[in-house]
């Protein structure tokens, strides 16, 4: 399991700048960022690199921001390749309640996060666990990528 952030955001302007100076001047990295937005507001999730000391700062700060625990798979970065991953959970009625996915640096696969229910959470590890040519990540093999 992944922790992951959600910091809940008014959509008005200099609002995500100053979320993201509170981390900068807390040499706090992101490793991952995905924003979804409303008319009123935007809730970013964020994979950090130090999630304590970032949801410590953030709150610290009067940023209203919350831990969720999620999951990520390193898939191959082809055409099919989020298809055959999803296919799997899906086969096994297992739904996706939201997901986002990043390019790391050191290879050539791409890294989803995603969330499931919590009921599915266990269910959903161990299809994933058995898989061919995808790899569930842990914190610290997500950290690395």
């Amino acid at each position: 399991m992944i922790r992951q952030i959600s910091v809940f955001i008014q959509n008005e302007e200099g609002h995500l700048a100053k979320v993201l100076k509170i981390l900068a001047d807390n040499d706090i990295n992101i490793r991952s960022l995905t924003i979804a937005e409303t008319a009123d507001f935007g809730i970013m999730r964020l994979i950090l690199q130090d999630t304590e000391k970032g949801l410590t700062v953030l709150k610290a700060n009067k940023i209203m921001a919350n831990e969720t625990m999620v999951l990520a798979v390193e898939i191959p970065d082809l055409p099919g390749g989020m298809s055959s991953f999803i296919h799997l959970l899906t086969e096994s009625k297992i739904n996706i309640e939201y997901a986002y996915s990043f390019l790391p640096k050191n290879t050539s696969n791409a890294v989803v996060i995603f969330k499931v229910n919590d009921a599915d959470k266990e269910n959903a590890v161990e299809i994933l666990k058995q898989a061919e040519h995808i790899h569930l990540l842990d914190r610290n093999t997500l950290l690395m990528k």
